[in-house]
């Protein structure tokens, strides 16, 4: 078997992990590549599985950090089919699937055929720039957000769905979230909770400044698209809070559903609700 190992590399524990299952995992009859990232952390370069071309490379991967590493392993995978197997080194999350006390049945298990693998929908978003076309495309697991800079000002922002202009939101910005990002940034912004098995979008503005802003659930065939109304304001688009790109005046930022899915390995330990509740009792996100 051909073993994807991406690793959280600010994370002590999982950085050794990681050289622990370098060392034994052969001896299970275990191929392991590396991402780029932990090849060069490490000096295993001839380890690397690169960076482009990677269908067909492995046949599964564990991601050692928490949902922070995982949502970065989702958009470097997408488009390749490999399941992904989230191993918690960290606090307790939606997205891993096992603890690390529990990493070795979960491997043996994968390595045994002995799992499910659950499909998630991803998000797509372009960047549109008058007189340029499209300048900007991404991919993510979680949400694309529209957000204003800390010194700027309140912007305003032209919002469709489908070819319907609902209004025009002065807010500080707008998060457009998947089914799996439902419990993120957009839940904190007031938005609904969705199970990550549906497909949908879900549109949350972050604190307009008018009652009438509500969250919208949104069919995966209309989509939504912002025009920016923000002169002389510093306004990002970020993806999965870990990809950024700066937007100007007039842009428009269409989001759909991505035709690419993410593969989630699941073993039957964890249930959404079962985890939704404890996060819940906890008052944390």
């Amino acid at each position: 078997m051909r073993l994807g190992l991406i690793v959280h590399l600010g994370k002590e524990l999982a950085v050794k992990t990681a050289g622990e299952l370098i060392k034994t995992l052969p001896n299970r009859g275990v191929r392991v590549l590396l991402d780029p990232e932990t090849a060069e952390y490490l000096g295993l370069f001839e380890a690397s599985f690169g960076k482009q071309d990677l269908t067909g490379k492995l046949d599964a991967a564990l991601v050692l950090g928490g949902d922070g590493a995982l949502l970065n392993a989702a958009r470097c995978l997408a488009g390749t089919g490999i399941p992904i197997l989230g191993v918690n080194v960290g606090h307790l999350g939606f997205l891993t699937e096992v603890e690390l006390k529990g990493m070795d049945d979960a491997i043996e298990r994968v390595l045994s055929g002995d799992y499910q693998v659950e499909e998630r929908m991803m998000v797509h978003a372009e960047v549109r720039r008058k007189g340029k076309g499209v300048v900007g495309e991404f991919i993510g697991l979680n949400d694309v957000v529209v957000t204003k800079g800390a010194f700027a000002r309140m912007i305003r922002l032209d919002t469709y769905i489908g070819s319907s202009l609902i209004g025009t939101y002065p807010a500080d910005g707008a998060i457009v979230a998947s089914p799996t990002g439902s419990t993120g940034y957009s839940l904190s912004a007031g938005g609904p909770i969705v199970n990550p098995a549906m497909t949908m979008l879900i549109l949350t503005f972050i604190c307009p400044h008018t009652l009438g802003a509500r969250s919208f659930v949104v069919s995966p065939e209309d989509g939504v698209r912002i025009v920016l109304q923000a002169e002389n304001e510093d306004v990002m688009l970020t993806v999965d809070g870990q990809v950024g790109f700066r937007l100007e005046h007039l842009d428009e930022v269409v989001v759909k559903p991505a035709v690419p899915k993410t593969y989630l390995i699941r073993l039957g330990n964890k249930d959404f609700y079962e985890v939704l509740k404890t996060r819940l009792a906890e008052g944390k996100l």
